[in-house]
């Protein structure tokens, strides 16, 4: 009888030590936003994790035959990355602006997909080429993985930065190594079109809302392409590090407008 009151009462002071314990710490979690969810997402690597993975891989299996093929099947895999990235966004219920950015995104890249597509030629492949855009390729990944913000709507467009920033530095590879004819103006298109989304995400992080960049903002961007145009003609074909072209990410603390708590 009493080996059964001791081992009722030891088990009695087990629950209270724990309770008021977890309790607390329950508490802490909800007092900060946190869930046990969140915590378990952050951990994964969150839900771009998986896509992300996938689309480093397909970069890196994506040889061409020369700098223009393999920027082109490099490219292609760069742009799937982009749509599975906006399609696991829209699963999360995101606020309206991130939402449109989501969408625009999957339409985007699935048009430059297409035209990139139908420049793709058959030939042995080069390993050398593919080598050109490693340097580019390894500080966009390194960018994305080190990008994360308060709620998942805040860490996608900061992933998007990063991946936009990334087509840009592969472009700038590609017309500074002779790429040239059909392939050469699907670069500077595609170059074009990463610097202006690029402007508008660094703007929503800002709190600005979402718009379309202006027309001055074009001028400038085909400037920058005058430019690079220029400097290739004067150099020899050789492995170039990515022009410093990219948009800076601002940081978390300065998102004003926005209420990244709601997205």
């Amino acid at each position: 009888m009493k080996s059964a009151i001791i081992s009722l009462s030891a088990l009695a002071l087990s629950i209270a030590a724990c309770g008021p314990a977890d309790q607390r710490a329950d508490a802490d979690q909800s007092a900060v936003g946190t869930t046990k969810e969140d915590v378990a997402m952050a951990e994964s690597g969150g839900p771009f994790d998986q896509a992300e993975k996938k689309m480093e891989q397909q970069m890196m299996a994506a040889i061409g035959s020369d700098a223009g093929q393999s920027w082109a099947v490099k490219m292609i895999a760069h742009h799937q990355g982009a749509i599975d990235m906006s399609q696991i966004m829209l699963q999360q219920n995101p606020e309206a602006d991130v939402a449109k950015m989501a969408r625009e995104a999957i339409e985007k890249n699935k048009k430059d997909t297409a035209d990139i597509r139908k420049l793709v030629k058959e030939g042995a492949p080069d390993q050398a080429s593919a080598d050109l855009y490693q340097p580019a390729m390894m500080e966009m990944k390194q960018q994305m993985m080190g990008a994360s913000g308060r709620n998942v709507s805040e860490t996608f467009m900061r992933k998007m930065l990063a991946h936009h920033n990334g087509a840009v530095a592969m472009s700038d590879v590609a017309l500074a190594n002779g790429v040239t004819g059909a392939v050469r103006s699907q670069v500077q298109k595609t170059r074009n079109e990463n610097m202006k989304d690029a402007k508008m995400t660094e703007a929503m992080l800002r709190g600005e809302p979402m718009k379309e960049p202006s027309k001055k903002a074009d001028a400038a961007n085909q400037s920058s392409i005058t430019g690079l145009d220029s400097n290739a003609k004067s150099s020899n074909r050789a492995a170039a590090a990515p022009a410093k072209q990219k948009t800076a990410m601002p940081p978390a603390e300065n998102m004003e407008g926005h209420d990244m708590n709601d997205m």
